[in-house]
């Protein structure tokens, strides 16, 4: 009967514990995670209610603002790590942008709501820095101003443009390559054709960046300063281009081009520094004065 006893305690001790259920799985998410993200039993994420991405960035901005500018923050470091990390796993981009582009998005909403964070001329500069660096933060479709009374657009640099402008030169560098090649009884083929990983070394380690100097340094002596903007016509929407720079001795435009629209002959002016793309005369401008002159040249 002892033995029994024992027996039936050891049994007892023995019975393994009831598997967590899912509320209770659930629960612990909702504790370890916060308001943001929780898994379920299954591993799967639950949907929060009425709580939309927009919403969840507008709340790492607000508590991005709020630990730069305000003396008690809403969240606290965790709770921003969570909502971190929820944008993240929602495809948000917010979550990624460096600091700069984090303060010009904050600038912004604050402005929206009467509260500015900085000057105008503080956020200007910092819009004028992020487009410089072809930020989509600080970029802007075709609008109108009220005080100007003006249409603008952004314009951006045409990277694929500028790096055909080195095309002559490449060209001219290789055809030196290959006459030097024939006048050495093509002793440059000869190193090309050393035994791996020879050859390779001295493709990618030698020709190919000689090659990209030459013909860069060649371009560069040819057109100064080059630079290719492109950028929609805030009239019509067609894209239009533009350059700036010297070619040899000849002086061009550094800070400003003035370019017709292709589509609608609108009068367009590129400035370099701000990069926005401005309309200066309307077609229907050009066309009254043009009829204007041509009556008064009968006349």
């Amino acid at each position: 009967r002892t033995h029994l006893q024992h027996a039936s305690k050891w049994l007892v001790r023995a019975q393994p514990e009831a598997p967590p259920t899912a509320e209770s799985t659930y629960e612990e998410g909702q504790q370890l995670s916060g308001d943001y993200c929780s898994l379920d039993s299954a591993g799967k994420r639950v949907k929060q209610e009425n709580r939309t991405v927009g919403e969840l960035e507008q709340e790492f901005l607000e508590a991005m603002s709020d630990y730069y500018y305000a003396d008690k923050p809403k969240l606290t470091d965790e709770e921003f790590e969570v909502l971190k990390e929820e944008l993240l796993w929602a495809g948000s981009k917010v979550a990624i942008l460096d600091s700069n582009e984090q303060r010009f998005l904050e600038a912004t909403q604050a402005y929206q709501k009467g509260q500015p964070i900085m000057s105008d001329d503080e956020y200007d500069s910092l819009k004028a820095e992020l487009k410089l660096k072809s930020s989509a933060v600080a970029a802007q479709g075709p609008r109108c101003s009220i005080r100007s009374k003006k249409m603008y657009s952004d314009a951006y640099p045409e990277y694929l443009r500028m790096t055909a402008l080195n095309l002559p030169a490449a060209l001219l560098v290789l055809g030196f390559l290959f006459s030097l090649d024939d006048l050495t009884g093509f002793e440059v083929t000869s190193l090309l054709e050393l035994p791996p990983p020879g050859g390779i070394i001295v493709l990618w380690a030698v020709v190919l960046p000689l090659l990209y100097l030459l013909s860069t340094s060649i371009t560069n002596l040819v057109l100064r300063d080059h630079s290719i903007l492109k950028g929609p016509c805030p009239n019509c929407g067609t894209d239009n281009f533009t350059y700036f720079g010297d070619i040899l001795t000849v002086s061009g435009n550094r800070g400003s081009n003035l370019v017709e629209c292709s589509s609608c002959k609108a009068d367009l002016t590129y400035d370099m520094n701000k990069r926005v793309i401005v309309v200066d005369t309307m077609p229907e401008e050009k066309a009254q004065a043009m009829a204007a002159a041509a009556a008064k040249k009968a006349a």
